[in-house]
Parts: C-alpha cells; sequence; structure tokens
C-alpha cells in the first residue's frame, strides 16, 4: 500500500515534470518573440522589452535547475539530500534572478 507521503511525492513529482514540458515550449516561443523584437521593431517600449527579457530568464533559470534538479535525484538521494537539493536550488535561481533583474534596470530607466 502506497503511504499519503509518496503520494504526494508522486504528485509533486508529476506536476514538475510537466512544468518542464511547459516550460520548454514558452522558452521556444519566448525567444522567438525576443527575437523578433530586438530585431524587427523599433517602437515597443522599453518596458515590454524588459518584461519579455526577464520572463526568458525566469523560464530558462526555472527549466535549467529543475534539470539540473532531476538529474542529481537519479543518484538516489535520501529525503533530506532531496530537501537540500531542492532549497538551495530555488535559492539559487531567486539570486540569479535578482542579478538579472539589477541588469535589466539601467535598460529600463536610462530612456
Amino acid at each position: 500500500m502506497v503511504t499519503q507521503m509518496a503520494k504526494q511525492s508522486l504528485w509533486k513529482s508529476i506536476g514538475l515534470w510537466i512544468l518542464q514540458r511547459i516550460t520548454a515550449v514558452l522558452l521556444v516561443l519566448f525567444l522567438g518573440l525576443h527575437l523578433w523584437v530586438s530585431n524587427f521593431t523599433t517602437d515597443w517600449a522599453t518596458a515590454s522589452r524588459a518584461l519579455i527579457d526577464l520572463s526568458l530568464l525566469g523560464l530558462a533559470l526555472f527549466h535549467g535547475l529543475n534539470g539540473v534538479r532531476t538529474i542529481v535525484l537519479d543518484f538516489g538521494l535520501g529525503s533530506q539530500g532531496r530537501r537540500y537539493l531542492s532549497v538551495s536550488l530555488v535559492m539559487l535561481g531567486f539570486t540569479a534572478f535578482l542579478f538579472g533583474v539589477y541588469g535589466f534596470l539601467p535598460l529600463v530607466f536610462t530612456k
């Protein structure tokens, strides 16, 4: 019989697997939008372009770090190791996103 904790872990894994696929599709769409806006438009507001670029950054961070988490978990970490890995990757992703936002601030407020 499967315990309640095992069921929750299974649904969390399924949810992250689905989010991995969704972010892959969104990455392709936002990358195309980013390239189009960067090369073919001149009348887009800087804030809109920054929003597209920050969305691309967030999607790439989630997709990449979730992929790293999946690969490391394939080595068979225990529950404490899983928790430590997940918290560490979330903190790394949040820090990297804030660093990216800090890099976009001069682009948004200079024009």
